[in-house]
């Protein structure tokens, strides 16, 4: 079993409503395209977070890959407001092997994992 998270571009809490719903339909596709047995799948408005079992021929990257790749083309394509970030996805993702982790665990190493965010606004000169 394989446990993903991954989260959209600067963080932004864009996974709500309608195009939550939309993404939980996308993610079945692909892992039914793919041949996954889907688990648990958590949309929060700023991560993803999705445990597959998958065949030993498939690499988590290239799952992942699939996942965040037909979900953003579709998004982005039906929801206007997701085109004004450069890209929906970030590359960074956490996947864990197991069948011991909990959706809190995976999500509090992918929260440890990001790079700290500066602050909003046009940075300060110092003078």
């Amino acid at each position: 079993m394989y446990h993903f998270v991954w989260g959209p571009m600067r963080a932004k809490p864009c996974l709500i409503g309608d195009a939550a719903q939309r993404l939980e339909t996308l993610i079945r596709e692909t892992a039914a395209t793919l041949a996954l047995q889907l688990g648990e799948v958590q949309i929060l408005p700023d991560r993803v977070y999705v445990a597959v079992a998958a065949p030993p021929t498939l690499s988590p990257h290239r799952i992942v890959c699939r996942f965040k790749a037909y979900s953003s083309r579709c998004l982005r394509h039906e929801f206007q407001e997701m085109t004004k970030i450069p890209t929906l996805w970030t590359r960074a993702y956490v996947v864990r092997a197991g069948e011991h982790y909990r959706p809190e665990q995976v999500m509090e190493v992918y929260e440890t994992s990001l790079p700290p965010r500066r602050r909003a606004g046009r940075p300060r000169v110092n003078r």
